[in-house]
């Protein structure tokens, strides 16, 4: 289902009203609650937080790979603007159509926490 005309022409990224949760010991668990953001060409983005608070999950959730993990994930939308031009929503792509778009259109880089901040390493 094309989206072309819900993005800026600039926009690649756009979320809004993401909310995911998990079931631990019968209770369901926010794990992140109403996040937006919208991204646009050229930009870098940089999610920060302090441990726990949802910067992973958010991230997976994008790439639509906590689905596997139990998540319960509801959005208002998830459009990705494509390489080719064409806007797709990230929640209505089969799990095929997603491994098309991760990697081509879409990426993450995974944080390793015992060399990231390694103090023999200068910063600057």
């Amino acid at each position: 289902m094309p989206h072309s005309d819900e993005l800026d022409s600039r926009d690649v990224l756009s979320v809004s009203g993401l909310n995911i949760a998990f079931h631990h010991e019968g209770q369901q668990v926010d794990a992140v609650r109403n996040v937006s953001l919208r991204l646009k060409r050229g930009e870098t983005l940089a999610i920060v937080g302090e441990s726990g608070s949802g910067k992973s999950v958010t991230a997976l959730a994008l790439m639509r790979l906590i689905e596997q993990s139990g998540a319960n994930v509801r959005c208002g939308e998830m459009l990705l603007r494509r390489r080719n031009r064409q806007v797709i929503e990230l929640s209505e792509q089969s799990d095929a159509q997603m491994r098309r778009v991760r990697g081509a259109d879409i990426a993450m880089i995974f944080q390793e926490p015992m060399t990231s901040l390694n103090p023999v390493f200068t910063v600057g």
